[in-house]
Order: C-alpha cells, then sequence, then structure tokens
C-alpha cells in the first residue's frame, strides 16, 4: 500500500525530535555531566518530558546515544593521529586534543564507563578502536626512543583520570589546572632532555591564587 504524506509526517517529526533529543543531550551533559536533569535536555530540544521518554525510555538509553556521537568524534580523532608522520607526533596530536575535549565536555569519560562492554556493538567496536589506537601511538613513540622506556599507556590513561578531576574546576582555575597537568603529564613521559627554567608560569600563579589561597583559607 502506498504510504500517504500524512502518514509520513509523523515519522520525520520523531526523526527530528530524536535528533533534536541528542544534540541537546550532548551539549547538556558536556557542561553539566551524566547526570543532569532529563527535564533540561527536554527543554533544550523544544519537546516535552513524555517525547523525551518516548525516544529514550531511561537515562542510560541518552547517554548511549550521546556517547556514540563523541565516539564517532573521538574515531576521527585518532585516526588522524595514527597517520601522523611519527608515533610522538601523532600521539601529542591526540592528548592535547583530549585534554581540551575533557574541558569542553565534563561527561564524557563518565558516559564511557556508564556503558558496560556488550551493551552496544557499535559503542564497542569504536571503544576498541580508540583503545586500541592510543596504545600503539605509545608503543610506536616508544620505538622511536621519544618516551621514556619505564613509562606505559597506563600512565597516560592515570594523568587522564587526574585532568578529569581538574576540569570540574570554576573555569580559569580548570584551565590553568589542566593545562598545566598537561606540561607535567609530557614531562613525565619524555625521554628528552627538559628545557630548565626558573621563570613560574603563569598558571602556577592562577593556580596560586585559587587553589592554594583557597587552601590556606584567604580570601582570593
Amino acid at each position: 500500500m502506498v504510504e500517504t504524506g500524512r502518514s509520513r509526517a509523523p515519522r520525520r517529526d520523531q526523526q527530528r525530535n530524536r535528533e533534536a533529543l541528542i544534540a541537546a543531550g550532548f551539549e547538556v551533559f558536556a557542561e553539566s555531566g551524566i547526570n543532569a536533569p532529563l527535564n533540561a535536555i527536554a527543554k533544550r530540544a523544544g519537546v516535552s518530558g513524555a517525547t523525551l521518554y518516548r525516544h529514550f525510555s531511561d537515562r542510560h538509553k541518552l547517554i548511549e546515544a550521546v556517547l556514540l556521537v563523541n565516539l564517532i568524534q573521538h574515531e576521527e580523532v585518532i585516526s588522524n593521529a595514527m597517520a601522523a608522520d611519527t608515533g610522538w607526533d601523532g600521539l601529542m596530536a591526540y592528548v592535547s586534543w583530549l585534554w581540551e575535549e575533557q574541558l569542553k565536555n565534563v561527561g564524557y569519560l563518565s558516559a564511557l564507563r556508564e556503558i558496560a562492554a556488550g551493551q552496544s556493538p557499535e559503542v564497542d567496536r569504536l571503544r576498541d578502536f580508540i583503545t586500541e589506537g592510543f596504545t600503539s601511538l605509545v608503543r610506536r613513540a616508544k620505538s622511536e626512543g621519544r618516551i621514556r622506556a619505564d613509562r606505559w599507556a597506563e600512565d597516560l590513561l592515570l594523568l587522564i583520570y587526574l585532568n578529569e578531576q581538574l576540569v570540574i574546576l570554576p573555569e580559569e582555575e580548570a584551565r590553568a589546572a589542566s593545562r598545566r597537568l598537561l606540561e607535567l603529564a609530557v614531562a613525565s613521559i619524555t625521554a628528552e632532555p627538559q628545557m630548565r627554567t626558573d621563570t613560574e608560569p603563569s598558571d602556577v600563579q592562577i593556580l596560586r591564587k585559587h587553589l592554594l589561597h583557597r587552601l590556606a583559607g584567604h580570601s582570593q
């Protein structure tokens, strides 16, 4: 039977609503984390809470849909990094992107941990590709003599997890702390001699103003 325009229209509306909800979920989870109120996502998407639940029966389903958007972007970044002339160049490009992504998207790693292996074949495929790409970049950079022999991919993962704790700070100190951690991360793994300087970086001054003064009980 030939379908009329009248019967097709609701499906187009449903698709638009679903896409709007995923886009809104991406934005809200990026800003506030994966525990952000679902009604805030529905409101930003311009739909009702009932419409949200028709498309996504629970928070977990929406997180999965948003995570796929993140992972597709991530796949492109890691692919470009793997195509770099050297493993070190690719690793630095990738790590720098991921550090910045954590600042812009505070819910990303939480969402990644939320979806267990086996729950979504596409999430599993993308996650495996990204993980294998990351470890291959570390191995390649190590074989080039650019990474210390006693440093491993897991050491960088530890620092990535630490950065996740810093990006929830207020914006100015989050950026300063994250940038400083990235500098320390690179210095901790590189096999090349590091330039030493007594000049205090501006990020250290920002951290003193905020973090150290706060711990000391002083007003900023």
